[in-house]
């Protein structure tokens, strides 16, 4: 079955659920950006509790493209943000394996927040294994059936749509001992902490 959802910064856990042997991601590379969502957020474990790394977008354009979005890089988020993540991850168990994998990511700029964010997606997925071909564009598959997982996965609990098909399982985390276990982190909380599984 195909799954039809937005693209994500460095999605959680949640969304890479969806990968199932039978299941294929269509990304919805037609839809309308959306405010306050994870298309331009993502959360990881901090030393105290959740940080919220959000990637500055160039304001004007209303009701656009996602796809045409464009990062306001006239500030140093990239490099704030790959702070926090070696601060958040710096200790973990897997991080000194796969950094040099994201690393680059928030030292080029770019312009486009879906290019940005397909980029660690597909990263992500190599190092999970996940076959490329698991990924698809709706625009390329739009008569293909599909079920419709927009907009479910959000990062206000009050937006989330309940997903019974995911249950988190606990795994060993950098903070836990201070924050207990934190459920459906970034899906670099799982790749630093627990490798490519």
């Amino acid at each position: 079955m195909n799954i039809l959802i937005e693209i994500q910064f460095l999605p959680p856990m949640q969304f890479f659920s969806k990968f199932s042997n039978e299941n294929r991601i269509l990304l919805d590379d037609t839809e309308t950006f959306q405010k306050q969502s994870y298309r331009n957020r993502c959360r990881i474990a901090g030393a105290n509790n959740i940080q919220n790394l959000i990637i500055p977008l160039k304001k004007g354009k209303t009701h656009i493209q996602t796809r045409e979005v464009e990062i306001d890089n006239s500030g140093r988020w990239q490099r704030e943000h790959w702070h926090s993540i070696k601060s958040a991850y710096g200790k973990a168990p897997y991080f000194e394996h796969y950094s040099m994998y994201f690393e680059p990511f928030f030292e080029k700029k770019h312009d486009l927040l879906w290019d940005f964010d397909l980029g660690l997606l597909k990263t992500s997925m190599k190092i999970l294994k996940i076959p490329e071909a698991k990924l698809g564009l709706f625009s390329e598959h739009q008569n293909e059936e599909c079920l419709d997982f927009r907009n479910h996965i959000h990062p206000k609990e009050k937006h989330a749509v309940n997903d019974s098909g995911f249950i988190p399982q606990p795994y060993s985390q950098t903070f836990m001992e201070r924050t207990g276990f934190i459920p459906n982190l970034s899906i670099i909380d799982l790749i630093f902490n627990k490798g490519s599984l």
